[in-house]
């Protein structure tokens, strides 16, 4: 199907569209993320569409969001012309329209400000166990690791401007206008970009970025340091400083997410612990703190997780329960 000509509405009608925005799946989303990518110019009627998708998700059927967005182009068209009447419908859509007559009253203010207001904010989120691309209005490709977000602020003509809660793989397109790129956290901690492919984690109230190529400077409590490529940064938060060290021999390990596996180099169990529970929002209680220091080295998929218990309890000769969304870690008993 050619979609070279659609407008923001066409787009959310369409079911695959639909599908790839309330419910995708691998195949949905890449070959969206490739059309995005071969159709940069589209960019502005994808991310219109997408907030249409979701404002009109709530609906039963397709029917109905079609009423909805016929409704809505009604009432914006009124908007804009300081006269906002909603006019009657077929009598066969007397039903959906009134549902949808409804909606679009509440949702008017959002939609309309999506379409004309400098300052709307755009979210991408991955939700426990998920790793999904996403192309950014630049153009820009970001992958989110699981259980993260990426708001987008504003619309991007004055500067390109981020916050990054979880981790994110960055491939930042350059500009003509040799426009800033700025990723912002929760800890007041900012790196500035042009255009570069790097990496930064926030998780765990810590803070780090590795750097593939290109060049980004790090501000973080009163310090500015730039990175050259292969560097890996960390804030230390007791000290307030920025530590530099060369990431060649472990970057890996770092970035193994972004390919769905898990790679540990003698790592404690403390760390595998806690990202079993970033990524896939498990509680895992471990009843003896001491087994936190044992180590080890294992590379497995992250799809399976299972794997990964069964190895940390053999090599480790450590015990491993679980039940439902929680994980038991105990010293090993012998019958």
């Amino acid at each position: 199907m050619s979609y070279s000509n659609y407008s923001a509405e066409d787009f959310a009608l369409d079911d695959e569209f639909q599908k790839w925005v309330l419910d995708t799946d691998e195949q949905t989303n890449e070959f969206w993320n490739q059309w995005i990518a071969n159709n940069p110019h589209k960019i502005k009627e994808i991310n219109e569409a997408r907030e249409l998708v979701k404002l009109a998700g709530l609906s039963p059927d397709r029917e109905a969001t079609a009423a909805f967005l016929d409704v809505w182009e009604k009432v914006k068209n009124h908007a804009e012309q300081e006269q906002v009447q909603i006019q009657q419908s077929k009598p066969a859509l007397g039903k959906y329209i009134a549902w949808a007559a409804a909606f679009a009253a509440v949702a008017l203010a959002a939609v309309y400000l999506f379409r004309s207001s400098p300052q709307q904010n755009v979210e991408y989120q991955t939700a426990y166990g998920e790793v999904k691309e996403f192309i950014l209005a630049d153009g820009s490709h970001v992958t989110l690791n699981a259980n993260s977000k990426l708001s987008c602020i504003g619309d991007w003509d004055e500067a390109r401007e981020v916050i990054l809660e979880g981790e994110a793989f960055f491939d930042v397109v350059h500009t003509q206008d040799d426009k800033g790129f700025v990723v912002k956290t929760a800890e007041h901690i900012a790196v500035q970009v042009l255009g570069t492919e790097f990496n930064i984690n926030t998780r765990n109230n810590s803070f780090s970025v590795y750097l593939q190529s290109g060049k980004i400077e790090l501000n973080a409590a009163s310090q500015t340091m730039t990175l050259k490529p292969g560097d890996f940064a960390e804030f230390d938060r007791v000290h307030q400083k920025i530590n530099i060290t060369d990431a060649e021999n472990t970057i890996e390990n770092e970035l193994a997410w972004k390919n769905n596996f898990f790679i540990y180099n003698d790592a404690p169990l403390s760390k595998i612990v806690e990202d079993i529970e970033d990524n896939f929002g498990m509680e895992v209680l471990v009843a003896d703190s001491s087994l936190n220091d044992k180590r080890v080295t294992v590379k497995v998929s992250r799809k399976e997780v299972n794997v990964l218990l069964q190895v940390l309890a053999q090599t480790l000769e450590i015990q491993i329960e679980q039940n439902k969304n929680q994980i038991f870690i105990s010293p090993y008993r012998k019958d």
